[in-house]
């Protein structure tokens, strides 16, 4: 049913390693976030699940909250911004389904692993970082001052 979140079990090696997530759309659609392809619209079940073990996470929203997660899922195929850690499948479906990305895999490898919190904080601690520089920056050009510009101290000529 449109709204609802679909589940695939991935395996390495014929082992259970991790979830990938999808939501529904019109016509049994799949709208699903991958490294590879992004964004995109799957036309089956079948094209979804690739052979692997499926489930369905049935929504409890209503009509009015299944047709905001459809208009959600739409809105983003085509687009390419997958992150493992910060936009991921389950991120994107949870989105789609509730307005509110999270990743219970990516929030239980950092319970799990120690040092993870560590890990995953460098990267976003880093983009803080040079968000605050373009921010100077930015300003500084704003007000007329060249941000390339070094002082330099002359001595006059005797």
């Amino acid at each position: 049913m449109i709204g609802d979140t679909h589940v695939a079990q991935c395996t390495i090696f014929t082992q259970p390693a991790f979830l990938h997530f999808g939501a529904e759309i019109a016509d049994g659609a799949i709208v699903e976030n991958t490294m590879r392809h992004g964004y995109r619209r799957l036309e089956s079940h079948a094209a979804f699940a690739r052979g692997r073990m499926t489930w369905v996470r049935p929504s409890d929203a209503t009509a009015e909250g299944r047709a905001e997660a459809v208009q959600r899922a739409e809105s983003k195929i085509g687009h390419r911004a997958y992150s493992l850690l910060w936009n991921n499948c389950e991120h994107f479906a949870s989105w789609c389904g509730t307005g509110t990305a999270g990743s219970q895999q990516v929030t239980e490898v950092t319970r799990r692993v120690p040092g993870a919190p560590f890990m995953l904080a460098g990267p976003f601690l880093a983009w803080r970082g040079l968000a605050a520089l373009s921010a100077a920056f930015g300003r500084s050009a704003a007000s007329g001052a060249d941000p390339h510009a070094m002082a330099v101290s002359r001595t006059p000529d005797a």
